[in-house]
């Protein structure tokens, strides 16, 4: 008892300091990490795994998210609130849900395990299967993500808003792509038990669900509803709406029905959510100027975006762009990777190399392998 009393205490003493020296985190981010050493390890496995998805998915753009720094995986990373900046939300919000559940299937975090047969249960199996084995707890990671990544998310304005989305919208990726996978047990394969249970998937699916998300990101505005009538206003409006019944008569009373007035009021809970400021979907352009569309609250698996995004030519880190030069590209392609597109029409540099390597390897008896030496020029392109 007294041995693990001391594990205890030596566990926190360790979870504390470690915390300590994470860079990145906010205050209550810290103290989450201090009540959870043991999954932080897990956490910050998941960062980097968001943060190598996001510059393999980027690797042919202009904004390849080389701009994160290896030790800043926490954090306001990205400061134009663009859709590289709704990207590396989502990723690295998935990467962490999807880390933390590994984590749980391996037995590595304490407080979770297999995912409950409870919840399995609301999705049928195969026709003629049951739900068995070990399930992906991903409703443990989705929870603990939420609240590590989410912590920090305090302000209220815009942009925490559009941070809050885009976490929530990679958390919802990795529960969607969950994959099931069945197993036959008995005899002889006899198959007398048939279970099924839900594994992660790759993580390079879910970047690349997030990348198609990516060029369907939506451009949203923080909007803050009008505050509610006050006591005094809806006072003057009743003693309006009876002088108006005794002007008008009884028609008023059956077509205004003014006396409902007060009924309709919604209580204050209500109100007070309602006054809570919310993102909604930019209104589109006509060619006339005039505004298209009604106003809508984007879809939750949305990534979406408060600013346009820079055209990442030039160095400006307050943008947080590096620049293209000196960037690889590929000079007949038409895509991003283009030498045209990447270089923004500076011109690029061409770098012509010899390599050797051994080729054409025979076995020669006894006992000795010869090889020819091939060459091969080729010729690398950079931006100017």
């Amino acid at each position: 008892m007294k041995s693990a009393k001391i594990l205890v205490v030596g566990a926190v003493m360790v979870g504390a300091a470690v915390c300590g020296r994470i860079p990145g985190l906010a205050k209550s981010q810290r103290e989450q990490c201090r009540k959870a050493p043991h999954a932080m390890p897990a956490v910050g496995e998941g960062a980097e795994l968001g943060l190598r998805e996001c510059r393999h998915q980027f690797r042919h753009h202009r904004w390849n998210c080389s701009h994160v720094a290896n030790d800043q995986v926490f954090g306001h990373v990205v400061i134009v609130g663009s859709r590289e900046a709704a990207f590396t939300y989502a990723i690295s919000s998935a990467g962490v849900t999807y880390a933390v559940t590994a984590a749980c299937s391996r037995g590595n975090i304490t407080a979770c395990g297999c995912e409950s047969t409870v919840r399995t249960r609301k999705e049928l199996p195969p026709n003629g299967w049951e739900w068995g084995g070990c399930s992906a707890d991903v409703t443990y990671g989705m929870r603990f993500a939420r609240r590590f990544l989410d912590a920090r998310e305090v302000e209220g304005d815009a942009r925490s808003l559009m941070n809050l989305h885009n976490n929530k919208a990679g958390r919802k990726i990795v529960k969607a792509l969950l994959q099931t996978e069945c197993k036959c047990h008995g005899v002889s394969g006899s198959c007398t038990v048939r279970t099924c249970w839900r594994t992660l998937p790759s993580f390079r699916q879910i970047g690349d669900a997030l990348m198609k998300k990516y060029y369907r990101a939506r451009p949203v505005i923080a909007i803050t509803p009008p505050p509610p009538p006050t006591i005094q206003s809806l006072e003057t409006l009743h003693s309006t709406s009876a002088e108006m019944v005794q002007i008008l008569g009884n028609d008023a009373k059956t077509q205004g029905k003014p006396s409902d007035v007060g009924k309709s009021r919604p209580p204050p809970k209500k109100i007070m959510k309602s006054r809570r400021p919310h993102l909604v979907l930019k209104r589109s352009k006509s060619i006339g100027g005039s505004s298209v569309g009604q106003k809508r609250i984007p879809k939750r698996n949305e990534l979406v975006f408060l600013q346009p995004s820079p055209n990442y030519c030039e160095p400006d880190l307050a943008q947080g762009s590096l620049g293209t030069q000196g960037r690889y590209c590929n000079r007949t392609s038409k895509g991003t990777d283009g030498c045209d597109l990447m270089c923004c029409g500076r011109g690029y540099n061409t770098h012509q190399f010899t390599r050797k390597w051994q080729c054409r390897c025979k076995f020669h008896w006894c006992c000795r392998v010869h090889c020819e030496t091939c060459t091969e020029r080729t010729e690398e392109y950079t931006c100017k």
